[in-house]
């Protein structure tokens, strides 16, 4: 790009209508400004962000637009569909976590959304700038807008912070996700009349356990699950699927009847009875500090 100076311009206060900016102010250019060019002496940054943390995106008033910065944990194909207008539309939902131990996913569109999927693949870590932010299905989800960009720039300040946790205890952890309505935990004998399908949230102790189990789905796709029955005070029980890094973790973490936390457990019909899968923006939370995890 060029650089040029701008003079003969207004400031005023934003008018949040329309300026997503963070500053309160906003300057303003009729017919009257003065643009010029000028040379570029390469100080001047191509993209300015300005970071905001999943946890503190958690309690921002809605709607609001921010810069992220976080790891992809988990993404999803391409998807083409004609919206309501009769735009022919392509869309990617990435969900992101940051050092906070936090998740979202938002949705970009169009070319980046295109890109191949080995773009994702890997852990990478990616900076948003001009992610809209708004409520979807009691949780909170993102869409990276069109003037906004989407880098991967591994060697900037606070790719590298995030990086260098999610290498570390990052990968490991249990992330809250705020893509995920809650209602609260649902006891088990409650969702046995609960309308289907549903997400809830579970607290129970887990009584018995399978294996991790390894397949290859009619996609194609190599997959590992793991089953587990989860009971709590109300003396029910149901089955809960665990997948992929969830799925993996060693027999012992499972053993001796541990008390856990499950939030975004999709429940269906199965069989005549009910079952349970976590999805993959769900969150796993072994011995848990609350009212709920007391009562079981």
């Amino acid at each position: 790009g060029k650089v040029y100076t701008f003079s003969r311009g207004n400031c005023r206060i934003a008018n949040r209508q329309y300026n997503r900016c963070n500053h309160r102010y906003e300057l303003v250019f009729d017919r009257d400004a003065l643009v010029e060019p000028i040379a570029d002496d390469g100080k001047i940054d191509a993209i300015n962000f300005n970071f905001t943390d999943l946890r503190a995106v958690q309690s921002k008033t809605l709607p609001c637009s921010v810069d992220l910065c976080g790891v992809i944990v988990s993404f999803k194909p391409t998807l083409a569909f004609t919206s309501r207008d009769g735009k022919e539309l392509v869309k990617r939902e990435i969900t992101i976590a940051d050092d906070t131990a936090t998740s979202m996913t938002v949705a970009i569109w169009g070319d980046r959304a295109k890109q191949e999927d080995k773009v994702f693949e890997g852990h990478p870590v990616v900076c948003l700038k001009g992610v809209n932010i708004k409520e979807f299905k009691g949780g909170r989800s993102g869409s990276l807008e069109q003037a906004g960009a989407m880098v991967f720039d591994a060697s900037r300040p606070d790719a590298q912070r995030v990086g260098t946790w999610w290498k570390g205890a990052g990968g490991l952890a249990s992330l809250t996700s705020l893509s995920l309505g809650s209602d609260g935990v649902t006891d088990l004998q409650a969702l046995q009349t609960k309308e289907l399908p549903c997400t809830v949230e579970l607290c129970g102790v887990i009584v018995s356990f399978k294996s991790a189990f390894s397949f290859t789905s009619r996609e194609g796709k190599e997959l590992v699950k793991r089953e587990i029955v989860v009971a709590d005070h109300t003396a029910a029980s149901m089955q809960v699927t665990l997948w992929g890094e969830r799925a993996q973790q060693e027999d012992k973490v499972f053993d001796g009847n541990p008390v856990v936390h499950i939030r975004g457990v999709l429940v269906k019909e199965w069989n005549g009875g009910r079952s349970g899968s976590l999805l993959e923006a769900g969150s796993l939370h072994f011995a848990p500090a609350s009212p709920e995890a007391d009562k079981v």
